[in-house]
């Protein structure tokens, strides 16, 4: 898996094309670019709400601790002995996402044609610092019930499951970009596929059927916490670390892949587009690091 992932970082500027033939792909160029959240014209918006997210991680520092501290005595979890979600553990990832987040705005330097892919990076950096959050948590908790043998199937079988996503997913990536065509099709890649496609054009459907039906049939105001709300919880916890695999795999993945390219290749995928170097670069770029050089290119009238 470790040679397709390297394949997958140089492909030539027509073999990164056939990226754009992928149907997640392009759902997530035209989604994002539509959006103003994303294309930097609601940037206000976006700094506001990247501030309540990262309070929110915080929230689930002193959430563990609050359930360490005083656990509850009617729940089946037992009081957990070690917690893997610490302050430090926060400050620490908290660092990092900003130390990236800055650098690669400086490394950006205002260019237009690559901006939109700076901010959906660091929301996919968010969402791996929330996974890892999620599971400390998890871990946390549910480390004594499930003992230390429990917990390791439960994380081998993550693992398991997520190794079978990526591969599927980077072998369809270097069929497509490679153009092999004589190459089996790969049933597991696109059988995940046509699921993403159907929860993207239908899960708005199954969340108002779902507040419906709680809104007819309440379980009550008190969540249940014996053998089957356990059940219930961890079910859920591997549903959020496989979905999160698969949305990685799948959306994340091809579309930075995408924009890796468009920035490896900028000038061509310049022309690809039929764009002018002021229109692909965006004034501030154009002005500091292109007008009045040799990468200028000067248009007949």
């Amino acid at each position: 898996m470790v040679k397709n992932m390297k394949k997958l970082f140089n492909a030539t500027f027509e073999q990164s094309l056939n990226l754009l033939d992928d149907r997640l792909v392009d759902y997530m160029i035209k989604d994002t670019e539509k959006r103003g959240l994303y294309n930097g014209k609601k940037r206000f918006l976006l700094i506001s709400i990247s501030i309540i997210l990262i309070m929110a991680q915080y929230g689930f520092v002193k959430f563990t601790e609050l359930g360490m501290k005083d656990p509850d005595r009617n729940s089946l979890v037992p009081e957990p002995d070690i917690n893997f979600l610490t302050e430090s553990f926060f400050w620490i990832f908290l660092f990092m996402y900003l130390f990236i987040w800055l650098y690669t705005r400086y490394k950006n330097k205002n260019n237009s044609s690559t901006r939109i892919f700076i901010t959906m990076n660091t929301c996919n950096n968010y969402l791996i610092w929330l996974i890892l959050t999620v599971n400390l948590f998890f871990i946390t908790m549910f480390l004594k019930l499930l003992t230390s043998i429990g917990m390791i199937i439960v994380l081998i079988l993550l693992t398991i499951v997520g190794y079978i996503v990526i591969r599927s997913k980077c072998n369809s990536l270097n069929i497509k970009m490679l153009n092999i065509k004589d190459k089996e099709k790969n049933k597991v890649d696109d059988f995940i596929e046509k699921i993403i496609q159907m929860v993207l054009n239908y899960g708005w459907i199954v969340v108002i059927i779902v507040i419906i039906w709680n809104f007819i049939f309440p379980d009550g105001d008190t969540p249940r916490t014996d053998m089957v709300g356990f059940i219930n919880i961890l079910v859920m916890w591997l549903a959020f670390d496989i979905g999160f695999m698969i949305a990685e795999a799948y959306l994340f993945f091809p579309y930075l892949l995408h924009g890796y390219y468009k920035h490896k290749y900028s000038e061509e995928y310049r022309n690809f587009e039929g764009k002018t170097q002021l229109e692909w670069y965006g004034e501030k770029y154009f002005n500091k690091h292109i007008k009045g050089t040799d990468k200028e290119e000067i248009y007949n009238e």
